[in-house]
């Protein structure tokens, strides 16, 4: 399995959790009236904030490494199973 693989089956499988957890939103909102509507809000208003201070992190670990390449050391070991 190479990497882009890998990077596509995790990314699709990001992808397809926030299309459920929008959906689901969508769809306790429309269940469940005002409670809906606070869980649509509440959301909202949590991925807005959190979203900002990812952003604000990841820009600050970018500066602060001046876009140098990061090593990276791969150790593959084998493992047995054990009877």
């Amino acid at each position: 399995m190479s990497t882009s693989t890998i990077g596509r089956s995790i990314g699709a499988a990001i992808g397809k959790s926030a299309a459920y957890t929008a959906h689901g939103a969508i769809r306790a909102a429309q269940g469940t009236g005002r409670f809906g509507q606070d869980v649509i809000a509440g959301t909202t208003e949590g991925y807005t904030s959190k979203a900002a201070e990812l952003s604000a992190a990841r820009e600050r670990i970018a500066s602060s490494r001046s876009n140098a390449p990061v090593a990276i050391t791969v150790t593959k070991r084998r493992v047995t199973a054990k009877a």
